[in-house]
């Protein structure tokens, strides 16, 4: 009898060390740029995917972001596509027809989807409403302020954004401006209509038509949003020195000069570093008719193309997870892209924090605009007609009637 067992128990073990022998040995390429320690976060986190897997090897072809497009088009047309490949929201349009959908390799891919920010989700769906990418990290618009400032104008900034809206913003606004004699301005806004949309969408604003074939700015929340802005320029709330001019907004934050900020969450890493004499703080965006950021970032996809796509989207999914993404998030120092993801960063945690926040409620639609060529083509018209209307040449409502007529000539 305990020799039967022993017999038994070798001839598991044969069949165990078989079936590890039969597992074919898989290599994924993967195409991947840095902006700054992406891949060697990357692999850390997928580490224990490999030791868990070990047939799987990666071969990690990072390639400098100027080339990345091109190197990316080369590889699909020469008939070797990566199975794993790093996407900006940029490119994802360029590439969404050869992207191998994520739907059919996941049990329930409602729950997939129901797990990421809808902003962040709607820039990874195909138009038959396929997911055919993972969203990694992301990035948003919200509004930094210089804490010191308020506290000398007697206003706790971060209590006060958990419900201010536009007018309460001006009311504190001018309040601190009167008890700081440094801080000349209330708000610098980049000069992009990126930064520009951020507003536009919190006045209820949208810069396309409803079904995204046209630009329409002429719509009464977008002109009341341009409306506004040329107003907070004329009584110097923001100043004219950027949309009028050449200097910097976080230039202006960092001297201490305006009370706050709209800039990108890539600003947290950068004034971490940078201001020494005052406190800073992300705060909540003001609300007009809604609460809203703009999104944008990273995402992650395999191709139709690539020879492993089975073991690609294991890996993408087991990357993509909460678990995971939380930390590949804390290790990149970005923000992450899911709803239920908790990153322990190591540095400004409620600073990021905070601008997730905002990006929990941001609508889909505001990524699907930033999403559609017209928006990109149409960039520079609306930067332009918006500094006339700001000149006062043109008023808000025919600034918005001239960026209409002006873009409906650029075609899709």
């Amino acid at each position: 009898m305990k020799r039967l067992l022993l017999l038994l128990l070798a001839a598991c073990l044969l069949l165990g060390t078989v079936s590890a022998l039969a597992q074919e040995e898989v290599t994924l390429k993967v195409l991947w740029f840095n902006d700054a320690n992406e891949s060697e976060v990357f692999e850390n986190t997928v580490k224990d995917y490999l030791e868990a897997n070990p047939h799987v090897k990666l071969d990690m072809q990072v390639i400098a972001f100027a080339d990345f497009e091109q190197a990316l088009k080369l590889q699909l047309v020469g008939g070797n596509a990566p199975d794993l490949a790093r996407l900006p929201t940029a490119l994802l349009p360029v590439f969404q027809s050869q992207l191998e959908p994520v739907d059919g390799y996941v049990e329930d891919i409602e729950a997939v989807k129901a797990a990421f920010m809808p902003a962040m989700l709607a820039y990874a769906l195909d138009p038959e409403g396929k997911m055919v990418a993972y969203p990694t990290e992301a990035t948003g618009n919200g509004m930094l302020v210089n804490k010191t400032a308020f506290g000398n104008a007697g206003i706790d900034v971060v209590e006060l954004s958990k419900t201010w809206t536009w007018a309460d913003w001006e009311e504190a606004a001018k309040k601190v401006i009167a008890a700081n004699e440094n801080i000349k301005y209330g708000l610098a806004v980049d000069f992009t209509p990126h930064r520009l949309s951020t507003i536009i969408y919190q006045f209820g604003g949208r810069m396309l038509n409803e079904d995204q074939t046209a630009v329409n700015f002429n719509n009464p929340q977008t002109v009341a949003a341009i409306e506004w802005f040329k107003r907070m320029h004329d009584e110097e709330l923001i100043p004219k020195s950027v949309w009028l001019g050449s200097e910097k907004p976080n230039e202006l934050f960092m001297g201490g000069i305006v009370a706050g900020h709209i800039g990108g969450s890539w600003n947290i890493n950068g004034y971490s570093s940078s201001i020494k004499d005052f406190e800073w703080t992300a705060v909540l965006n003001p609300k007009g008719e809604i609460r809203s950021s703009v999104p944008g970032g990273k995402f992650i996809a395999s191709f139709k193309d690539s020879p492993h796509k089975d073991e690609a989207q294991k890996l993408m999914a087991w990357f993509s997870d909460a678990t995971h993404n939380a930390m590949y998030s804390a290790g990149t120092f970005n923000l992450t892209s899911r709803l239920d993801a908790e990153v322990n960063y190591t540095a400004n945690k409620e600073n990021f924090d905070t601008f997730a926040e905002d990006l929990k409620v941001t609508p889909a639609f505001t990524s699907m605009e930033w999403n559609s060529p017209l928006v990109g083509k149409s960039s520079a018209i609306i930067r332009e007609t918006v500094v006339q209307a700001l000149l006062g040449d043109l008023t808000p409502q025919e600034a918005a009637e001239e960026i209409d007529r002006l873009a409906s000539d650029l075609g899709n």
